[in-house]
């Protein structure tokens, strides 16, 4: 079973993976290759994630079918469309066994994080940044995305 959060911005995109079986992180930053890689070596296990049923596995999907992962984060997030109605042969032809922690009811993983008793963690890096991210945003964003995987864990074992 894999735990798994993308963060997209104008320029940059990364995903932290978090492999329970091989006790693994693993940190992708603009690498298609390196996605598609562990997509190709783990496309058979769950994967797990808090709302990705509406966006992460779009994400994922755009960038293994060779698409911005930028535009379709704005079509989901500033349009409000639904993810597969962006690219739905492609992202048809693109097999996810996907696991959605958060249910239809739920305010978010920050409403969880505070539930728990656990630091509520904001990122610092604004999403709507109009340049490459620094190495040091970049830092911060990782940092930041493994937290939220480490929460949607916490709220999938609880």
């Amino acid at each position: 079973m894999l735990f798994y959060d993308f963060e997209v911005f104008a320029y940059d995109w990364l995903v932290v993976v978090m492999d329970m079986g091989e006790k693994k992180i693993h940190v992708i930053i603009n690498s298609p290759k390196e996605l598609e890689a562990l997509y190709q070596a783990k496309k058979n296990e769950i994967w797990c994630g808090f709302n990705s049923r509406h966006y992460d596995q779009y994400i994922l999907k755009a960038i293994l079918c060779g698409l911005s992962p930028k535009k379709i984060n704005d079509y989901i997030i500033v349009k409000g469309k639904p993810g597969w109605k962006f690219a739905p042969t492609m992202f048809r032809s693109i097999p996810l066994l996907n696991y959605d922690v958060m249910l239809g009811t739920d305010r978010g993983l920050k409403s969880f994080e505070g539930f728990m008793g656990n630091n509520i963690k904001e990122t610092s890096v604004p999403f709507d940044i109009g340049r490459p991210l620094t190495d040091a945003e970049i830092a911060e964003t990782v940092k930041y995305c493994k937290h939220d995987v480490e929460q949607t864990i916490q709220v999938f074992l609880r």
